[in-house]
């Protein structure tokens, strides 16, 4: 099983980030909210990848790519941010991040990735089930968050309460998320829904996410 660990200053990000690495059978073996940690986090675990925010008060993910490409020239780490400036390009050209990933994430990429690394270390492949169950685990989750912060915490405790679902069971029950998005939200739910589907588009032709938007949007 590929390890990872995850240094970001924002909860949400975490929770939702770990989740979906989860589901796509990579076993988070840290998380931490400073760049200051990040080092220590790596010397600690020494993941198979380390997802290193760039952005953080005090102390950047830059310094910490330094330190970590000193003591350990040939670790994985991916750069995770917002945006990206010249100065910034400048430096990581320097540390030559394995990759450099923009926020909100693009599921495709992380799973190609971890695709790339599996093929590369003879890792047996996660099941594709479990693949898609993540990705519409996490699409909610980003949608909601774009409503607000407590939507996805509101949302997901409502559907475990009522039905003892978590968004990645939604993938099997679509009927069970829109019961409960129409509930809290009523007519907004369909805002909510729309994200999702455009989130989704890319993946619409496959089963059985083309039959949870089926059943989402009726």
């Amino acid at each position: 099983m590929i390890t990872a660990a995850i240094i970001d200053n924002d909860d949400d990000t975490i929770q939702v980030f770990a989740e979906y690495l989860e589901l796509l059978g990579v076993k988070v073996v840290s998380i931490g909210h400073s760049a200051e940690q990040a080092v220590e986090i790596y010397k600690k675990y020494r993941p198979d990848v380390l997802f290193l925010d760039l952005m953080m008060p005090e102390y950047d993910g830059i310094s910490s790519l330094n330190e970590i490409r000193a003591m350990a020239p040939q670790a994985t780490v991916i750069i995770t941010t917002t945006y990206l400036t010249a100065e910034d390009e400048k430096k990581l050209d320097k540390l030559k991040p394995n990759e450099i990933i923009f926020k909100p994430f693009d599921m495709k990429k992380l799973k190609a990735i971890f695709d790339k690394m599996i093929k590369t270390d003879h890792r047996t492949v996660s099941p594709v089930d479990n693949a898609k169950k993540a990705l519409v685990s996490f699409t909610i989750t980003q949608a909601l968050l774009q409503m607000s912060p407590s939507a996805a915490s509101e949302v997901g405790s409502r559907l475990y309460a009522k039905y003892r679902c978590y968004f990645s069971d939604c993938l099997e029950h679509p009927e069970y998320l829109k019961d409960v998005l129409q509930e809290i939200f009523g007519n907004g739910s369909a805002a909510i829904i729309k994200t999702i589907k455009e989130k989704l588009a890319a993946y619409e032709d496959q089963q059985p996410i083309s039959n949870f938007l089926v059943v989402l949007e009726r």
